[in-house]
């Protein structure tokens, strides 16, 4: 088996700590090193409360990818926006240890992704784990984006509510956007700084993160489900 990617070479990486696959589970641990001299915030859950991670089946029908991100595509429409994500502070020097257990045959756990009419049974041999997080003050920097969305007018956020195209958002409205995910900070938020973490709404990729990346080639995982549809340019 491959040692893992694990973004050597920045200060904020990711490390293996261990993976165990028997017939009936999959045991993967790892932790989040911050090496850096200032604070982190790393995504711990994709929707609050509900779902830690998302899990599927690549296009290329290569991949198992395990992700824990937000700045995301995705081509879900929803009536209602979803449950927003959970990111935890990691302050200088830090480390987070983390574990995922997975029962197998492994199926898919689409959230932002989209699966395919189509159903796989097969032993995947790469696994890839990434995860999301914003290297600064993710409370401050929000406050930032919504001090500067509350000066613009009325008819601005007229553009924004109207539920433009998400591709429209991201292209010419992003500030739009990022200012729509930081909007209600303080109502879904009390005194994150405290608490050590976050809610954040999805953004249509108006809130850029960095990714940690980790790859595990050789490994002899069985799937069994829908996979993910190609994503759109």
């Amino acid at each position: 088996m491959n040692g893992p990617d694990n973004s050597k070479g920045t200060a904020v990486t990711v490390e293996l700590t261990k993976l165990e696959v028997t017939d009936v589970s999959l045991a993967l641990s790892y932790q989040i090193r911050n090496a850096s001299d200032h604070e982190v915030w790393v995504c711990s859950e994709v929707t609050r409360g509900r779902t830690r991670f998302e899990m599927f089946l690549t296009h290329d029908k290569q991949t198992l990818l395990i992700r824990k991100r937000l700045d995301v595509p995705t081509q879900a429409i929803w009536h209602t926006p979803p449950d927003p994500g959970t990111y935890v502070r990691l302050n200088p020097g830090a480390v987070q240890p983390e574990s995922l257990q997975i029962d197998l045959p492994a199926t898919g756990r689409f959230r932002y992704a989209s699966q395919s009419t189509e159903v796989l049974a097969q032993t995947v041999r790469r696994l890839v784990l990434e995860i999301g997080y914003f290297d600064e003050n993710l409370p401050a920097l929000l406050r930032s984006i919504r001090a500067v969305g509350d000066h613009f007018s009325d008819e601005g956020w007229k553009l924004y509510t109207a539920r433009l195209n998400p591709g429209m958002w991201q292209t010419y409205f992003r500030g739009l956007a990022a200012y729509g995910a930081a909007s209600d900070l303080d109502i879904i938020n009390k005194d994150p700084e405290s608490k050590g973490y976050v809610y954040i709404n999805y953004s249509y990729q108006a809130l850029m993160e960095k990714v940690l990346r980790m790859e595990i080639n050789g490994v002899g995982i069985p799937y069994k489900g829908k996979i993910e549809v190609v994503p759109a340019d």
